[in-house]
């Protein structure tokens, strides 16, 4: 990891201590380096809301692509590669064929089979309750040939395209940029994106949102739609809170500018819904561990809701204690809704 890193640790728990939910305490120390999960991490610019991220050439169809790697489902390539190890990305073909593009890699450079198009306009209305919208349209949507995991020989790795193209990058209309892209150094080999904020284990994590198998969801993370990305079963959890005032999807319609589109100059005030990640990429849960997720809509219940008012669900052990005040958005049993994001951790922060 990047000694830039170490500097700005005390600001990025300062920055998450604003972050609205529960607040930390002031702090002196800067936070640890264990914290950052991924080891290739150039930078983390917290008051910025920003990663900077090793930045990858490669083609499709005979065409520049520009990308990034996370994952890997072997960990000596991943630690080769400066990336997170995610055993469960191994079984991803034989979950879903679709979900894996097969690829050629030559030199560090991939050629994918095929790869996202950046050039639509992302459209986001919330509705009066902040969620459901009144529309949402993705800003970049992918054929059957693209998704983010792809297998070169037997290892799969997490590789997201990010941009398109040789010329000059788009990073606030985003016409040739994923959603989340703020600034692209070709050059330099970076790539600048927002980051979003949610909860594990009871710790605040910074994450990216990069592909969702759903249209609303990806114009809700900012990410690339990819419908070919949906397993039929076996991948972790994350939970979604639809409703509330401090946390979820209605709070993040009325609060969280979700209707702008990413830039440098606005990347501190973007929110997040604050999702409830069920396992981090660290010690004996890193066995668990995958960028894949499968989305739980939790809904408070509307008798529970003023009791609620200031409870922030900040794990799955904090889901399961309020369990009698939760329920699924339609009103039946919580469980999975079929919406598959990926979400590759950056770092953590433990709470008080």
């Amino acid at each position: 990891m990047d000694t830039a890193l170490i500097p700005r640790a005390a600001a990025l728990v300062a920055a998450l201590a604003a972050l609205p939910g529960l607040a930390l305490p002031a702090a002196s120390a800067p936070l640890p380096r264990a914290s950052i999960v991924l080891p290739s991490t150039i930078s983390v610019d917290p008051e910025a809301g920003t990663v900077t991220l090793p930045l990858h050439r490669g083609t499709a169809g005979g065409k520049t692509v520009w990308y990034i790697i996370t994952d890997s489902s072997d960990r000596a390539d991943a630690q080769r590669r400066g990336v997170l190890f995610a055993p469960l990305l191994a079984r991803a073909g034989s979950l879903c064929d679709a979900c894996v593009q097969k690829a050629v890699e030559r030199d560090g450079s991939i050629a994918f089979p095929g790869a996202p198009d950046f050039s639509p306009t992302r459209v986001y209305t919330p509705g009066t309750a902040g969620f459901p919208p009144v529309a949402a349209h993705p800003g970049a949507t992918a054929s059957a040939q693209y998704t983010p995991l792809v297998k070169i020989g037997d290892i799969v790795i997490n590789a997201p395209v990010v941009a398109t193209g040789d010329g000059t990058f788009d990073v606030t209309g985003h016409a040739n940029t994923q959603d989340r892209v703020i600034a692209i150094d070709t050059a330099h080999k970076t790539v600048t994106l927002a980051l979003a904020k949610g909860f594990a284990l009871g710790k605040r994590v910074l994450y990216i949102s990069t592909e969702a198998s759903d249209p609303a969801a990806a114009t809700i993370e900012r990410a690339t739609y990819v419908p070919s990305l949906k397993p039929t079963s076996g991948w972790v959890p994350i939970e979604v809170v639809t409703n509330g005032s401090q946390q979820g999807l209605a709070w993040l319609g009325l609060t969280g500018h979700v209707n702008e589109d990413a830039t440098a100059s606005n990347a501190a005030s973007l929110g997040s819904s604050m999702n409830v990640l069920s396992t981090l990429p660290t010690g004996n849960t890193q066995i668990a561990y995958s960028p894949l997720w499968n989305v739980d809509f939790l809904t408070w219940r509307q008798a529970s809701l003023a009791a609620h008012e200031d409870t922030v669900l900040t794990s799955e052990a904090q889901v399961a204690k309020h369990q009698g005040s939760l329920t699924a958005m339609n009103g039946g049993q919580i469980g999975p809704v079929g919406i598959f994001v990926n979400c590759p951790v950056i770092a953590y922060v433990d709470l008080p």
